[in-house]
C-alpha cells in the first residue's frame, strides 16, 4: 500500500512540473490570480526580468514569478532574456576597499576601514596575515 501511494505521489509531481525561463516584458502586464480576470494582484512595469512558464493553458493564460508575486497573465509580451551579461566595470582613478578573506595560511589580508571605540578612524588597508603557532 505504501508503494502504490509512493508512486502515485511521484507520477502527480511529474505531471504539475512547470518549467520557467528568465524574459523581459516588453509592455505593463497584469497579473492575476485567476484565470478570470478578476482578482487583479498586480500590474509589472515594462522592462522588467520576470520567470514566465513555457506552457500557456487552453485560454492563453501563462503562469508568472516575479519578487514575491506569483499569478496568471493573459498573453504577455516579451522578449528573451540573457542574464549572463557581463557587468563588470573597471575604475582605475579610485581604488575600491572591497574585504577579500585570505584562504591561504599566509600572506596578506585587506581590511575596510572603521571606526575605534575612542572615534578615530581608521583607513582601509592590507595588513599580513596572522601565523598560527
Amino acid at each position: 500500500m505504501k508503494k502504490i501511494a509512493f508512486f502515485l505521489i511521484i507520477l502527480l509531481s511529474m505531471t504539475s512540473c512547470t518549467n520557467y525561463y528568465t524574459v523581459l516584458l516588453t509592455e505593463d502586464t497584469n497579473v492575476y490570480a485567476t484565470s478570470s480576470n478578476e482578482n487583479l494582484i498586480t500590474t509589472i512595469p515594462k522592462d522588467t526580468q520576470v520567470y514566465i512558464s513555457n506552457k500557456a493553458n487552453k485560454k492563453n493564460y501563462k503562469k508568472i514569478k516575479w519578487g514575491n508575486y506569483y499569478g496568471l497573465t493573459y498573453n504577455p509580451s516579451y522578449t528573451s532574456y540573457r542574464a549572463y551579461t557581463s557587468t563588470r566595470h573597471y575604475n582605475t582613478s579610485t581604488p575600491s576597499y572591497n574585504y577579500t578573506p585570505s584562504t591561504s595560511g599566509g600572506g596578506t589580508v585587506h581590511v575596510k576601514g572603521y571606526t575605534r571605540k575612542d572615534g578615530t578612524y581608521v583607513r582601509p588597508h592590507t595588513r599580513s596575515a596572522s601565523r598560527r603557532r
